[in-house]
């Protein structure tokens, strides 16, 4: 394993934190445990579509999900206010390590790039917002396979969209199962540990970990040049 001359981030979680998002859906009157299960059921739904060949997008799924959800708790599930919460994806903030991880990339010449399951325009405006937009060459969405994360079309989609062998470039993500299919895709992975989140022990581990994005890019920065 070499150091790599790319690095695609994941985005939700990973650089922005979703947790803006819990004082919205308390204000369309859920219960403070409705974000974590709403995230959630996104992931999932997009797995069980992804697994039997059928492709929506994230606001499809993230719409679907907050409606079914609102109406669980007897709510009456209002279009304007599911479409209002959805839309507030773009506009989260990034968590304090972030800029410091890439201003280490760029000052060592390491090409980054945003590898998202929501839009590109979506992305490229939380990073506009958070006055990041000049470190990233290049966000990349799912869009662009019809495929989510973590199917290996998509991290190989990364690779050929940066010109680069999918072993020259590594994935950073505060997922498991994220790091999990950049792995089997040949990726180098480096895994961020989130609120001191534990790594599954069924997932294929990653070549680096760190309880920051800094200790993150910093190993992936130590390993041997190519």
């Amino acid at each position: 394993m070499k150091k790599p001359k790319a690095v695609a981030f994941d985005v939700i979680e990973t650089l922005f934190s979703i947790e803006p998002l819990g004082q919205k859906l308390r204000a369309a009157g859920l219960p403070s445990a409705a974000l974590q299960v709403w995230f959630a059921r996104i992931l999932r739904d997009a797995f069980a579509l992804e697994v039997t060949g059928e492709y929506k997008t994230f606001r499809e799924i993230a719409g679907a999900t907050l409606e079914t959800i609102i109406s669980e708790q007897k709510l009456e599930p209002e279009r304007s206010t599911i479409d209002e919460i959805v839309k507030a994806f773009a506009d989260l903030p990034a968590h304090p390590d972030v800029k410091p991880a890439l201003e280490l990339l760029r000052d060592a010449n390491v090409r980054i790039a945003a590898l998202t399951n929501g839009s590109a325009e979506t992305t490229e405006k939380l990073f506009r917002n958070a006055k990041l937009e000049n470190f990233v060459e290049r966000y990349i969405s799912i869009d662009g396979v019809k495929h989510w994360k973590p199917s290996r079309e998509v991290y190989l989609h990364a690779a050929e969209t940066l010109n680069v062998d999918p072993a020259q470039i590594a994935l950073v993500a505060a997922h498991d199962w994220d790091i999990h299919g950049a792995s089997q895709a040949g990726l180098i992975t480096a895994f961020v540990a989130r609120k001191g989140q534990a790594f599954s022990a069924v997932m294929k581990k990653p070549d680096v970990s760190g309880s920051s994005l800094e200790k993150v890019v910093q190993k992936l920065l130590a390993l041997p040049e190519r």
